[in-house]
């Protein structure tokens, strides 16, 4: 080592010092950039708006109330309607799912050693995502949580949208959303820990594509979905945490491999919903009225799950309950819509019409024209799927966004406005309902205005699809729309009926409230004149009843249920309670509307149901496949021969996939019509984390190659629960044999009984299934293997598994199976080795001949045999069998209970040895066939 001079010592001194000094600088201006940055937050995070656009109004902490989160997600959320969603989440409280909380969602517990970098939160529309990122926010900001985060950056999609076209480094996007940020180093944004919050995934108007170019640098430009793939793989910043909220729809645009954990927004518990009204209604006493009367409405209580409607609640009942105004409190959606609008006239009187003397329908009918402007907006937009609109969409339906009218009253309370970068703008509806019932009003108004275009568009259902070929059948012509209103309605609802997720559920359930005079009575002039006297209603009641679904998806029928509520009938409600309360549930029939009212309360029922069987019901066909749903709250699910499509697989998935799932036993034997795509759908079920499926059954369902895969796949992802597998009348052959042995081979697989009768295997599927058992033959207690032509060969390979001192097979059958005396020779030899736990064998319909049967005698005879069923039939025995037989049976009388020895041709006077037998006081034998 060479010495190092004085001057250099001095030099290098001075730079460390300098080095130490600059880095010093860094950290200041870090933290001075820091301290402005909370700032900011603090002001744009700290104040929120419920429902208006009025900004600044209402404190985050006065308001906010937390919702219930789980770690993790109901994988059926992708493809349910958000409707749906929130029946089945209203069961929540009662499930054993793993809440957290949402300051918490980058941690793990001690013992976890997986690190949390991309967390995906999915949640219904207004089930309170945003609230939630400005509280993570605000308390970062105010140092209360997570303050080893260095930044916790926000950028909303609606946001991201309005420069999608545009280059920008990251550095430089981040400084145009948050300015605050150009105080702090680039390095330091580099080398720190930084959480990326984007929000409304479903908004964007991006194309991610996570193939393309890649950028490692804060200043290296691109555009921005570029920006966002990047940081969502980690190629960019691989140290920044990125927290993604979407509705679950949108949420498959994020590659599941590049998310470390899900988890999911319900809304409300029942104690949240009941702190929401206490908070928001300061009168003790209103809140309480209030709270109880959504508990006497199931739907009102359902909805009441999202902060938004809670806020639509609350808006409406603490206005009809401090006001003179008369009349019944709103106990369905339609009612409850309406009162919301009429509500906001009264508002805008109060702010902007005083010392005018008009009534809420008057000043509705003054706001007639840019409502139904608003109503055509949202019904378009419903049409495409879109929630977000901009300029142009507004101006399409004829609202000129620099009117005053638009930015004041009752509009500012249902069209949320908001300014965001560059002065631009974009426009929703304060929740997704709120634009379904405008678009119904909206499709009514059409209706009763003769607007037939709109109308023929709309109620034109795809001349591709099943349900249009049913609709051909029993409808010639669908031309005329110019129809009495019992016919409009059924139209609305068989267009509702062809949606594959149910997006128009809501939407049609509206439009039937909006026939009943009470609601049109409150909307004023709004919805025009129709003819609605009691028997063109009631015959739209029997419509709906008697309305087929058949080609239609379960979750749609039951929405036929929620359309009577609507209209304010319960007789068919009422029917099924005192048809769960009879004793004699068999001799009852059931109509296909029942069904469905049968299929929704069984479902939301807090208890769990034993048995579904579906021919207990004394139904017609579509009455039973519209009981589909209720497999999503029961244990054990006959649901055999029901000529079962791939929307009803759809729905045994969703039970499969539930958490907790409750469903042990599953039998879809003699359902042909499932085809490739339904089994698809099962599979995904199958191999959910949360399926615990023990029984398994799918005889003559017709399985084809691809159908097969399908199930083997999810078995080898799934194999520990499963404990019975029945594939009898199915033609797996050989290969399909070979691709369940990988299935059975694996460690964790429990499977018990294995059924593959007349499965089309010869000795080479044989070999395959002998050696995935052998390497794992502990578990399996039955196989099934009749009416497949193994050979004597193959049985020769079946019998070194069965003298395998693991193999504990109680059972097995091989009827039918070409076999020979040789058989008898290889099976006789590997149960005299292994002889204790076989209970019953099966080898009828095979040339054993006497030759073959004085072989097995001879495992009989053994001390150690415990065979209680022995089944011989037409085997080409003759007395000398029936000799062997008797002289092993009185060698060990004790066991057998069962011996068939049908169709050989035998006399009495040849089986008379064995009859004897049979009344001897130490033979234990019950049942002789012989005839």
């Amino acid at each position: 080592m060479r010495d190092v001079s004085e001057d250099e010592q001095q030099s290098r001194s001075r730079t460390r010092a300098g080095l130490q000094s600059a880095s010093q600088t860094c950290t200041v201006q870090m933290n001075a950039g820091q301290r402005e940055y909370k700032d900011c937050l603090k002001t744009t995070c700290g104040c929120v708006t419920e429902g208006t656009n009025t900004r600044g109004e209402t404190p985050l902490k006065r308001i906010y109330t937390g919702v219930y989160i789980t770690d993790g997600w109901r994988e059926e959320v992708n493809t349910q309607h958000e409707v749906w969603q929130l029946e089945t989440a209203s069961k929540m409280e009662i499930l054993h799912e793993t809440p957290i909380q949402c300051s918490n969602i980058f941690r793990v517990s001690p013992d976890q050693q997986k690190k949390l970098r991309v967390v995906l939160m999915i949640g219904v529309a207004g089930v309170g995502k945003t609230f939630l990122v400005q509280k993570f926010c605000l308390d970062w900001a105010e140092g209360l949580e997570n303050e080893d985060l260095s930044l916790v950056i926000p950028l909303s999609f609606r946001e991201l949208n309005l420069i999608k076209d545009e280059q920008y480094s990251l550095l430089e996007l981040l400084h145009v959303f948050h300015p605050a940020l150009q105080k702090v180093p680039a390095d330091q944004i580099a080398g720190s820990k930084v959480l990326f919050v984007f929000d409304g995934l479903d908004e964007s108007r991006l194309s991610l594509d996570y193939n393309s170019e890649v950028v490692s640098d804060v200043t290296q430009k691109s555009s921005v979905n570029v920006l966002l793939t990047n940081l969502i793989q980690g190629k960019l910043l691989p140290s920044a945490l990125v927290w993604i909220t979407s509705r679950p729809a949108a949420a498959n645009q994020i590659p599941p491999a590049c998310v470390d954990r899900v988890t999911e927004v319900r809304g409300f518990t029942d104690a949240q919903k009941e702190e929401y009204f206490r908070k928001r209604v300061c009168d003790e006493e209103l809140s309480s009225r209030i709270i109880s009367h959504i508990k006497t409405s199931r739907c009102l209580h359902i909805m009441c799950l999202i902060p938004v409607f809670c806020w639509v609640t609350a808006t409406v009942l603490d206005h009809m309950l401090t006001t003179d105004q008369k009349g019944e409190l709103p106990k369905t959606l339609t009612d409850m819509y309406a009162h919301f609008l009429l509500v906001q006239t009264v508002r805008k009187k109060q702010k902007y019409d005083e010392g005018h003397e008009l009534s809420p329908q008057e000043l509705m009918e003054a706001d007639r024209e840019v409502l139904l402007k608003l109503g055509r907006l949202a019904f378009e937009q419903l049409e495409k799927g879109n929630i977000m609109f901009y300029q142009e969409d507004l101006e399409r339906c004829g609202l000129d966004v620099t009117e005053a009218s638009l930015y004041s009253g009752v509009c500012t309370e249902i069209l949320k406005r908001e300014s965001v970068i560059f002065q631009k703008t974009v426009y929703c509806f304060v929740h997704l309902s709120v634009q379904e019932f405008l678009a119904a009003v909206y499709f009514y108004h059409c209706y009763t205005n003769k607007n037939t275009e709109v109308l023929k568009d709309f109620l034109a259902i795809d001349p591709n699809s099943d349900y249009f070929q049913y609709l051909s059948v029993i409808e010639d012509d669908r031309d005329d729309i110019d129809s009495s209103l019992d016919v409009f309605l059924k139209r609305a609802m068989e267009k509702s009926l062809e949606s594959k997720n149910g997006h128009l559920d809501l939407f049609v359930r509206f439009v039937h409230g909006l026939s009943l005079e009470s609601n049109q009575r409150l909307l004023g002039g709004l919805l025009g004149q129709t003819d609605n006297s009691p028997e063109i209603i009631q015959r739209a009641i029997t419509n709906l009843k008697e309305m087929s679904s058949y080609y239609s998806s379960p979750d749609r029928s039951i929405n036929i249920f929620h359309c009577l509520t609507e209209m304010n009938d319960s007789s068919v409600h009422q029917e099924i309670q005192g048809f769960l309360k009879s004793e004699n549930r068999s001799e009852k029939e059931l109509s296909d509307i029942h069904c469905s009212a049968l299929a929704y309360m069984l479902q939301m029922s807090e208890e769990v149901l034993d048995e579904l069987n579906l021919r207990k019901y004394n139904t017609s066909a579509e009455g039973r496949l519209r009981l589909f749903p209720a497999v999503r709250n029961c244990r054990k699910a006959l649901l055999s021969d029901c000529v079962v499509s791939e929307n009803h697989c759809e729905v045994v998935a969703s039970a499969l996939k539930s958490n907790p799932s409750h469903l042990r036993e599953l039998d879809l034997s003699f359902n042909r019509y499932m085809k490739d795509s339904g089994v698809k759908r099962l599979q995904a079920g199958l191999k959910s984390p949360h399926c615990v499926l023990e029984i398994l059954r799918l005889a003559h369902c017709g399985l084809s190659d691809v159908s097969f895969a399908y199930l083997v796949s999810a078995l080898k992802s799934n194999p520990s629960h499963l404990r019975e597998l029945d594939l009898t009348g199915n033609a797996l052959s050989d290969s399909g044999v070979k691709q369940l042995s990988q299935f059975l081979e694996s460690p964790p697989c429990r499977l018990e009984t294995l059924r593959l009768w007349s499965c089309s295997v010869s000795e080479t599927g044989c070999a395959s299934l002998a050696s995935a058992l052998k390497s794992n033959p502990s578990h399996l207690r039955e196989l099934d293997l009749s009416n497949n032509s193994l050979q004597d060969s193959g049985v020769e390979l079946l019998s070194e598994l069965v003298e395998n001192p693991l193999c504990q097979l109680e059972a097995l059958r091989l009827r039918g199976c070409g076999l020979s005396e040789n058989s008898c020779v290889y099976l006789a030899s590997a149960l005299k080795s292994n002889p204790s736990h076989l209970r019953e064998l099966e080898l009828g319909e095979n040339k054993l001949q006497d030759s073959g049967v004085k072989q097995l005698c001879g495992f009989l005879e053994s001390p150690d045999c415990r065979l209680e069923c022995l089944r011989l039939w037409e085997c080409a025995l003759s007395e000398i069998s029936c000799a062997s037989l008797a002289s092993a049976l009185k060698s060990n009388p004790s066991h057998l209970r069962e011996l068939d020895l049908g169709d050989n041709k035998l006399k009495n006077s040849e089986v008379k040895l064995l009859s004897d037998l049979k009344d001897s006081p130490h033979c234990r034998l019950e049942t002789l066939e012989w005839k």
